[in-house]
């Protein structure tokens, strides 16, 4: 009896704790810090338990699907598109579904796909030629409807591919019998589940329909089929192809029941297409939840780190075809990016981590076929990431810098955060009154004067149209399009959640 009142006090405090219960559980492939859709994946989990012990005893009528199923076209009536597009593709606020919102007609179409939905798949699942849209949605409490979903774009057509879970599985979820069926839906429905290989044939996935853990799987879009490829006592995770899609880099993960956390088991590789030659490429840190590939210098070798409960740790070089491993940073650091056009790689270094080294804390830079990094900008950073214009962006206490990969920099201070537009002649300063001022404003690149106020209000997200005509902007739950030259708002969708952390779709 105590342990079940440990248990629901466990489960009540998941609830309580989380943001919106729109996503299922995992650890964030890319960093360590809490997430409002890392912590909405917890409260999926934890509702999930928590209907357990309400309905007791669950039967399932349906029939056991096929151990190597095929892809099934079964499509689920939706609105169709009427204009000509392009399209925005977001998370319907609710987690039943998906919008579509064409930016010419000004017209919303609803994508009916079931709750939850794994969010980040708007950005990982679209396939190379822009065609296919894959997506991992659905409750594991109902029958087969935890699958992989596929959208023909832009027709935003839906089919079934296939079930992510056993029926096996499944019962032991509903039926709450043991913790390791919770392991293998957490593993199965991480943000980092779908890759598609550089030429679009094949998707890789994880799922459980042979096992009672997660197991590595590719779907063959050209005989459209799904195998899988390896099955462990471990949970497979995190699919990557090498850039020309030789190899399939994966990782095993093992929850550690007394202590509580993952740990990262191996790093393994697979020769493609005949998904032979498997290979374990290197041994993690004892102390990894999980590695993290961030990126290919070639297609051959790879950058990683193991990410620990203090943070990212120990940034290596790894060659799959020689099996070497060589360390570019075995200590502490906070956040790293990497430009795969020029190959450089920026990272950052705390004060803590960086006094003991002899080092100063602030961000470096390290070139290919170099050992030596650089010292770009001192100070206390705590955000870095790669835009999409091709130079680096890092935010702190000093504000936002900007800098090239060959180190032109540009500083804006009091700033939060920054965006710059794809074509480079554009950049918006915003915040949402955290780090800086809240609003938005409007600068000319390279510039430190703001051309333009685009709003007041707290932002709480800010990206670009890829051709740089117009961006969008999340504040105060309504989402808002700007275009040139007027740049008058143009208001999309209002009530939306706050603190969401909403992933969008560009779809020509």
């Amino acid at each position: 009896m105590r342990h079940n009142k440990l248990r629901l006090a466990w489960v009540a405090l998941l609830v309580l704790g989380a943001g919106m219960a729109c996503q299922l559980t995992s650890p964030r492939p890319a960093s360590w810090a809490r997430t409002p859709t890392a912590e909405a994946r917890e409260t999926e989990i934890a509702l999930t338990q928590a209907a357990i012990q309400g309905v007791g005893e669950f039967v399932f009528t349906p029939t056991v699907p096929n151990p190597t199923p095929e892809a099934t076209q079964t499509p689920t009536p939706t609105p169709e598109a009427d204009g000509s597009g392009p399209w925005l593709v977001y998370p319907v606020p609710d987690g039943s579904g998906l919008y579509a919102y064409d930016i010419s007609a000004r017209q919303t179409v609803t994508i009916n796909l079931p709750g939850p939905i794994i969010v980040e798949d708007l950005l990982r699942g679209r396939s190379p030629d822009g065609k296919l849209l894959m997506v991992r949605a659905g409750s594991a409490l109902s029958t087969d409807e935890l699958a992989l979903y596929q959208i023909d774009l832009p027709t935003f057509e839906i089919s079934t591919v296939t079930p992510l879970l056993s029926l096996t599985v499944q019962r032991k979820i509903v039926n709450d019998q043991g913790t390791l069926v919770l392991n293998t839906l957490a593993t199965v429905t991480r943000p980092d589940g779908l890759a598609w290989s550089p030429d679009g044939r094949f998707l890789a996935f994880n799922a459980a329909l042979h096992n009672e853990t997660s197991d590595l799987y590719v779907y063959d879009t050209l005989n459209n089929r799904v195998d899988r490829l390896n099955g462990m006592f471990s949970h497979n995770a995190s699919p990557v192809w090498s850039p020309g899609g030789i190899w399939l880099i994966t990782q095993e993960l093992e929850y550690v029941q007394r202590l509580e956390s993952w740990r990262a088991e191996l790093v393994s590789g697979l020769r493609v297409p005949t998904f032979d030659s498997q290979n374990t490429i290197y041994l993690p840190l004892a102390e990894s939840t999980e590695e993290v590939i961030v990126g290919w210098l070639n297609p051959y070798t790879f950058v990683s780190y193991s990410l620990t409960s203090d943070g990212p740790r120990m940034l290596r070089q790894v060659d799959v075809e020689e099996l070497d491993e060589r360390m570019i940073f075995e200590g502490d650091f906070q956040q790293v990016a990497f430009d795969p056009s020029s190959g450089v790689l920026a990272f950052i270094l705390s004060y803590d981590d960086a006094i003991p080294l002899g080092l100063s804390g602030g961000i470096y830079r390290l070139l290919p076929d170099s050992s030596a990094y650089q010292l770009q900008q001192v100070g206390n950073w705590d955000r870095l990431v790669l835009d999409s214009s091709g130079k680096f962006v890092a935010g702190g206490s000093q504000g936002v810098t900007l800098f090239t990969p060959q180190g032109d920099s540009f500083i804006l201070p009091d700033q939060g955060n920054a965006n710059l537009s794809p074509n480079g002649n554009w950049l918006i300063a915003w915040d949402d009154g955290h780090s800086s001022d809240p609003g938005a404003r409007l600068y000319q690149s390279a510039s430190s004067s703001p051309l333009q106020t685009l709003t007041e209000e707290p932002v709480e997200t800010l990206f670009w149209q890829p051709d740089s005509m117009g961006f969008f902007i999340l504040s105060e739950g309504v989402l808002s399009h700007f275009v040139f030259p007027g740049l008058r708002p143009s208001e999309i969708v209002s009530g939306l959640p706050h603190g969401t952390g909403l992933t969008f779709l560009w779809v020509e």
